[in-house]
């Protein structure tokens, strides 16, 4: 994996993923807005009628996140394939619109407005963006499958079959969400909700650098 510009964006784009589940996570009391495994996990232990760990049996928080990942997961999808080459850019105008809408509520005091839920259809948004990069998925909001693969291919690597550094290119992804899951712990203890605004600046400087791409190409 070589660090060029796309490569630095798409690392920052998942560092920003790691960064808002942190947030979503704590503003929603144990809930995700990018892992819709742990949210269908969480929904299961609700329609089973049995408490989670803040002692409520939860079922429409976990499905109204599985549905709002679903929706933006599809809208993300149909704006790549209408928009082609330039779907990325639609698509990343969309994660900040969504993210600005929560910001903006929660500005208004309309929090009771559980704006927050709608982290996870701008999560299951960027997610139809991703970028391959080598072997490595960039942009991604959620690395099981990225840990996975960083294993796999270093046992390869010791058995020959895979080049020796290719497990690092899954690492590197593995790493930049976590470095945005502790950005996001410490900005939640400082500025609450309110710390969305540095995923919000980060996005829009990987949208003006595509934007600067997409004229100069």
């Amino acid at each position: 994996m070589s660090f060029n510009g796309r490569t630095i964006a798409g690392l920052l784009m998942t560092a920003s993923a790691g960064f808002v589940d942190v947030i979503a996570f704590l503003q929603l009391g144990g809930f995700f807005a990018s892992f819709m495994s742990g949210n269908t996990t969480q929904l299961g232990i609700g329609l089973a009628g049995h408490p989670n760990f803040t002692g409520q049996v939860m079922v429409w928080f976990p499905a109204a996140l599985i549905i709002l990942f679903f929706t933006g997961a599809f809208l993300g999808t149909l704006m790549m394939s209408v928009f082609a080459h330039n779907g990325n850019i639609f698509v990343l105008a969309g994660v900040l619109v969504l993210i600005g809408v929560v910001i903006a509520l929660k500005q208004a005091d309309m929090v009771y407005l559980q704006p927050t839920l709608l982290l996870a259809a701008a999560m299951g948004m960027q997610n139809a963006s991703l970028q391959q990069r080598g072997t490595a998925k960039l942009g991604a909001t959620y690395v099981t499958g990225t840990l996975f693969s960083a294993a796999a291919d270093l046992a390869r690597s010791i058995t020959g079959e895979v080049p020796k550094g290719r497990w690092l290119e899954h690492f590197y992804v593995w790493l930049a969400l976590m470095v945005g899951a502790i950005s996001g712990g410490f900005a939640d203890l400082w500025l609450g909700l309110m710390a969305l605004s540095i995923p919000f600046v980060i996005i829009s400087a990987v949208l003006i650098f595509r934007l600067l791409k997409l004229f100069n190409d």
